[in-house]
C-alpha cells in the first residue's frame, strides 16, 4: 500500500511517500489472507463498476473483494492469458472504476509514461479505482492494485467526486519526535515541483502531463509488489485450481534473493517502522529516539528510505521505485529526519535538518541493493550506468526547512 503525503507551507505542497502494505496481515487460512473486518482504511468499493463493455463479470467481482481469493482460473493475472507483448487495451480491460473519468484520466496518464511499465502489468489481475479508496494498496488476495483518485482528479467537478477520507496513519507520526521527509530532486539539488493532490483556489485544474510523475511513482511501488510476489517467470507454472493467495504463497518472491544477499538488519529500525507505518504502541526508547539517533542507524545500512523496514516487500518497493524514478524521471532521491524546534513556532519554522542526504540512491551500500532489486523486476542485466562518480551528498545539520522549501519556491 502506497501514498502520496504531503507537508504544506504557505499554500506549497511537498511530496514524501509512505507506504503500508496489505501483505503481511495474519492469514488464518491457507486460502486467502485474513483480513479484519474493522481494519482501518479500507475501501467499501460497492460503486465500482467495469470501464470496459468488454470486461468479464467474474473478474469485477473478484477484484472488488478483495478479502477473499478466488481462484486462479477465475481471475488470471494479465500475463497469464497474454502470452505476448501487453497493450493498453489489455490492461483497460481489466480496469474497475466508480467514475468513468477515473479510468479516461488513467488510460490517458498510462500512454504517455513509459513503455517499460506495461510488461510489469502481467503480474495484475486488475486496477481498481473507487471514490473511497485512500491509501492506496495492493493485495495478495487479488493480485489487484487499488489507486486513490487523489492522483487522478483534473478538474473540481471530479474532485467532488472522491471521498473526504483522512489518511488513518497521519495519526502515527504523533508516536514519535521526528519527522521523516523524501523528495525527489534533479542532478543540481532542485526538488521537483509536482502539483498537490488536493484541490484548493491556486490548484484547481490539473493536465494530464502534471499528473504524470506522480502517478509513474505510485505504479512503480505498487507493480513492484505485484512482480515480487508472483514473477512472470512462474505465470505459466500457477495453478488454476489454487486461490490466487495459495499461488502466491507457493511461490518464491523475489525479494528474497535481495535478502540472502544484503539484507538489512537495524532492529530498531524495524522497530521504528513499526510504530511510524502500522500503528505499533511505541516502547520508551522508540519514543525518545531523536532524529539524529535515527540518522545514525540508517545510515549504516542499505535502505533508500526509512519505510523499507516496515517489511521486506516494502523494501524491495522502495528500491526499485528509487531506480526508476532516476532512469525515466531524472530524480535522484534526498532523504532528511526533521527535528521539531521549540514549541511555539508555526510552518516550516517548526522543523529543521538533523541528518538528511541528496543522493541517498548512490551511497554505495543502497546502490547495491538497488541495483540488485531493478535486475530481479525488470529481468534484465543493468550495465554500468554511471561513467561519474555520484555520491550521497550530506545535508548539513541544523539546516532550517524553511530554507529547503524556499529554495524550491524561488
Amino acid at each position: 500500500m502506497s501514498v502520496l503525503k504531503t507537508v504544506s507551507d504557505n499554500g506549497f505542497t511537498l511530496f514524501y511517500s509512505l507506504s503500508l502494505c496489505l501483505l503481511l496481515t495474519a492469514c488464518n487460512e491457507d486460502s486467502h489472507q485474513s483480513i479484519a473486518a474493522d481494519a482501518e482504511g479500507l475501501p467499501d468499493l460497492s460503486a465500482v463498476t467495469a470501464y470496459s463493455v468488454n470486461a468479464n463479470g467474474e473478474h469485477l467481482s473478484c477484484a472488488k473483494n478483495y478479502r477473499e481469493s478466488c481462484l486462479l482460473a477465475q481471475f488470471p493475472p494479465l500475463g497469464v492469458e497474454k502470452t505476448v507483448s501487453l497493450t493498453i487495451s489489455d490492461i483497460e480491460s481489466r480496469l474497475f472504476v466508480s467514475h468513468p473519468w477515473m479510468a479516461e484520466s488513467f488510460l490517458s496518464a498510462l500512454s504517455t509514461l513509459p513503455s517499460v511499465l506495461l510488461p510489469l502489468f502481467r503480474s495484475v489481475s486488475a486496477i481498481v479505482i473507487a471514490d473511497d479508496v485512500r491509501p492506496s494498496f495492493y493485495s495478495a488476495n487479488t493480485a489487484t492494485i487499488y489507486i486513490d483518485p487523489r492522483y487522478l482528479w483534473r478538474d473540481e467537478q471530479e474532485w467532488l467526486n472522491i471521498v473526504a477520507k483522512d489518511d488513518f496513519r497521519d495519526r502515527f507520526q504523533a508516536n514519535v519526535s521526528f519527522l521523516a521527509v523524501r523528495q525527489h530532486v534533479d542532478s543540481a539539488g532542485v526538488a521537483a515541483r509536482w502539483s498537490s493532490d488536493t484541490f484548493s483556489a491556486s490548484n484547481s485544474t490539473r493536465t494530464i502531463d502534471q499528473l504524470r510523475p506522480a502517478l509513474f511513482r505510485l505504479l512503480v511501488h505498487e507493480l513492484a509488489h505485484a512482480n515480487d510476489l508472483l514473477p512472470p517467470s512462474v505465470l505459466s507454472s500457477l495453478s488454476p485450481n489454487r486461490t490466487i493467495y495459495q499461488n502466491i504463497t507457493a511461490t518464491t518472491p523475489l525479494h528474497q534473493t535481495l535478502y540472502d544477499q544484503l539484507p538489512l538488519q537495524d532492529t530498531l529500525l524495524f522497530d521504528v517502522a513499526d510504530v511510524l507505518y502500522q500503528g505499533t504502541p511505541p516502547s520508551e526508547t522508540v519514543h525518545d529516539l531523536t532524529a539524529l539517533q535515527v540518522g545514525a542507524h540508517f545510515e549504516a545500512e542499505g535502505a533508500s528510505d526509512l519505510y523499507s523496514y516496515t517489511n521486506k516487500k516494502e523494501d524491495l518497493a522502495m528500491l526499485f521505485q528509487s531506480y526508476m524514478m532516476l532512469e525515466h524521471w531524472g530524480l535522484q532521491d534526498r532523504f532528511m529526519l526533521l527535528s521539531q524546534n521549540e514549541q511555539g513556532l508555526e510552518g516550516c519554522e517548526r522543523y529543521s535538518v538533523a541528518w538528511g542526504q541528496t543522493g541517498r540512491m548512490f551511497d554505495p551500500l543502497v546502490y547495491d541493493r538497488m541495483i540488485l532489486a531493478a535486475e530481479a523486476l525488470l529481468e534484465i542485466e543493468l550495465p554500468v550506468r554511471f561513467t561519474v562518480v555520484l555520491e550521497a551528498t550530506p545535508i548539513p545539520s541544523g539546516t532550517s526547512w524553511c530554507e529547503i522549501i524556499n529554495s524550491i519556491k524561488g
